[in-house]
């Protein structure tokens, strides 16, 4: 059975997992190369990257085009215009995080002491 997310979790849904914003993040600025993608996002493997870059893909949020600045078969990656109009949804959460993440931070610090002792 396909359980079908309706709502703001298909939100999370689409930027789901480790990479996702980074990657978006990473292609703010324009079209990127993959081995530039794979170069910006530190620490993400091959096979990551590769899921990651198709996810994105699928859901509207990136295109993948032939470079045409290189010869050969060098894709391109950039934001759609579905991708770029998560950029304000994206920059609330950021400001969410720097208003609020000290508390966060106070209360992970207060779970962790009382399920120490």
């Amino acid at each position: 059975m396909t359980v079908e997310w309706k709502g703001p979790f298909a939100f999370v849904g689409l930027i789901g997992g480790r990479w996702a914003l980074m990657l978006l993040a990473e292609l703010t600025a324009g079209g990127r190369r993959y081995q530039d993608l794979h170069d910006g996002l530190e620490g993400i493997s091959h096979k990551v990257l590769t899921e990651t870059l198709r996810r994105a893909e699928r859901d509207g949020l990136i295109r993948r085009q032939l470079d045409p600045a290189r010869t050969g078969t060098a894709n391109l990656y950039e934001l759609t215009g579905l991708g770029r109009s998560l950029e304000e949804p994206l920059a609330a959460l950021g400001r969410w995080v720097e208003a609020n993440w000290d508390q966060v931070e106070a209360a992970q610090r207060s779970w962790d002491a009382r399920a120490e002792s």
